[in-house]
């Protein structure tokens, strides 16, 4: 009886133990083909691709706010600046040869010394000052010079000149040295368009260090800016006329200075999404290029503290035009390898294979479990 009993119990347990391995290999089926899956990664054609967009900025207090909006302040300041460049020199040929002399007073005394004033070269040339002229105590001036007398002979290099007509104890305290002398003629100097644009561009750059230094002052450490948040407008109130004869030309301007305060990192934000929404059906973003962004400030609306932003951002993308050729059918049981050789027929710079779980080696059945990117 007790032997009977025992075989019955291990035939059950067999049985039992048969289902259990069943229950567990339907399991294993059931999970295999729920969770296996393979991601295929496609790169084709990356290119950079750069895109600008317009940002509006609002007060920070505003109720009205929006994904494609950024809240900042503006800030408000004004001041003149005045600047001189050397207008433009036009050589003018001349039959005694001349140049600019440095005239060197060493001397306790201011010196005067009228036009035609000699100067001599140790060779004994002989040249004179065109113009009177004073120079003051210690100091140096610059003035012109020419030839007592025609001729090329009388082009010479650097040289140092005494001045005879001075008491001889005064020849070697004042004295005049030129870098050369030439038949070129003395330049005139006019204003012209070209000196109007050096000054205008020399008060852009002025005015814009100015600006920032005085918008700064007004702001905390964390919240200082750099010249990229200013927008600055030009009035002239003085300038030198076109045409007019004089050695520098000046132009004074009052500028207009407003200052956007805002977090850079948000702009970058609305820069992306935008991006994004503007990324045609046929491409795929890979990933930003955030080392490429840069904005700059394109319109101001001082009466509503508004502020219009252009932004740009680069970013590298792929074509995605072959994502719609694979057939996935064509996929169903294929290796990483075979996988590899179907895509070989298109133009595909990389493709990633990621099989899941891990003990999965094939692409599964069901054409959902299949995920191209």
């Amino acid at each position: 009886m007790t032997s009977k009993y025992k075989t019955k119990q291990n035939v059950y347990g067999k049985i039992v133990a048969f289902f259990l391995i069943l229950v567990i290999a339907a399991i294993f089926i059931i999970f295999h083909f729920a969770l296996a899956k393979v991601t295929i990664k496609i790169y084709s054609q990356v290119k950079n691709l750069e895109y600008s967009s317009l940002v509006e900025l609002w007060p920070e207090n505003s109720l009205e706010v929006s994904a494609d909006k950024i809240l900042g302040k503006v800030i408000h300041q004004e001041f003149e600046l005045s600047v001189s460049v050397p207008s433009q020199a036009t050589a003018q040929t001349s039959e005694k040869a001349g140049g600019y002399v440095t005239i060197i007073n060493n001397y306790s005394k201011d010196q005067a010394l009228v036009a035609t004033t000699r100067l001599l070269t140790p060779d004994n040339k002989l040249y004179r000052l065109q113009k009177k002229v004073i120079v003051p105590a210690g100091q140096s001036i610059e003035a012109w010079a020419e030839a007592d007398k025609a001729g090329a002979e009388y082009e010479i290099s650097e040289s140092k000149m005494i001045i005879p007509g001075l008491w001889e104890g005064l020849q070697d305290k004042i004295y005049a040295e030129t870098k050369g002398m030439s038949l070129s003629g003395q330049p005139v100097y006019q204003v012209s368009e070209e000196s109007l644009a050096q000054a205008e561009e020399k008060i852009k750059a002025d005015s814009s260090k100015q600006a920032l230094d005085l918008i700064n002052l007004q702001l905390p450490q964390k919240l200082q800016i750099k010249e990229n948040r200013l927008f600055l407008e030009y009035q002239t109130i003085e300038s030198s006329k076109l045409g007019e004869q004089t050695n520098e030309t000046t132009l004074t301007q009052k500028i207009k200075v407003s200052a956007l305060v805002f977090d850079e990192e948000t702009l970058l934000e609305i820069a992306k999404n935008k991006f994004i929404e503007n990324l045609s059906s046929t491409s795929k973003l890979v990933e930003f290029l955030p080392e490429t962004f840069s904005y700059q400030i394109i319109e101001i609306y001082p009466e509503k503290e508004q502020a219009v932003i252009e932004t740009k951002l680069s970013a590298k993308v792929s074509s995605k035009q072959h994502l719609l050729e694979i057939n996935k059918e064509e996929l169903i049981g294929k290796t990483a390898d075979e996988i590899n050789q179907y895509l070989n027929q298109f133009t595909i710079d990389q493709a990633e294979i990621e099989f899941f779980p891990f003990w999965v080696n094939k692409v599964p059945k069901f054409q959902d479990h299949i995920i191209i990117e």
